[in-house]
């Protein structure tokens, strides 16, 4: 690969919670301007400015990166981090991730959307959302202790998670007030009227299962 398509790729598997700061904005515009030393720089600095822990195929790419661009001083810099992250934090973070250390035994994720995608797509085969969407209404499906319901409405789907309940008045906790978006078409904005009616549909679809859950 040519280090622009390695940054390219470097880029795409950055956490969106990273991706208003200043130095990612910036290695966007130097990959642009085909000014790679400084598009790998960029990233460099976004990383180690976080004080989070990016992943080792970060790292491992940047430092191929600069290795093709005889950028040894930087090559060698992020493979340090690859050491670092193993001495602090004592496990691998996968591609697309970054570790944040909140103290010695808690630890909170970021995870790039490209990354969230591929989970999703893989679930929704496994569902056989295809088959799912050729008819309106609601659908249950289960993975052990959680789930999801899906809504199907003309080709439009809302994704509600629950959990299996530990509590004997219900058989589900739901996470619906929470929902600001479709999932088909992704992110388009679920407005108040659709989700007062698609909240009262659900009750009522509860209601003939029966399906206890803490949705009122």
């Amino acid at each position: 690969m040519t280090p622009a398509a390695i940054l390219r790729l470097t880029q795409l598997y950055v956490p969106e919670f990273y991706q208003d700061s200043k130095h990612f904005k910036d290695s966007k515009e130097f990959l642009e301007h085909n000014e790679w030393g400084l598009a790998l720089e960029s990233l460099v600095e976004m990383a180690t400015d976080s004080g989070h822990y990016f992943s080792e195929a970060f790292w491992l790419e940047l430092a191929t990166c600069a290795e093709k661009m005889q950028m040894a001083e930087q090559a060698d810099y992020c493979r340090q981090q690859v050491i670092r992250n193993e001495k602090e934090v004592g496990s691998k973070t996968p591609n697309g991730w970054t570790t944040i250390k909140l103290d010695d035994t808690h630890y909170e994720h970021k995870i790039a959307e490209v990354v969230e995608d591929k989970w999703t797509n893989e679930r929704h085969k496994k569902d056989n959302l295809d088959k799912l969407l050729k008819q309106d209404g609601f659908y249950l499906k289960s993975y052990g202790r959680a789930g999801t319901i899906y809504y199907i409405d003309n080709g439009r789907v809302l994704e509600i998670s629950f959990e299996m309940s530990g509590v004997p008045q219900y058989d589900l906790l739901l996470f619906f007030d929470n929902i600001e978006t479709w999932s088909i078409p992704k992110g388009e904005p679920l407005n108040m009227n659709d989700k007062t009616k698609i909240r009262e549909q659900l009750l009522e679809w509860l209601k003939a299962k029966p399906i206890k859950t803490d949705l009122e």
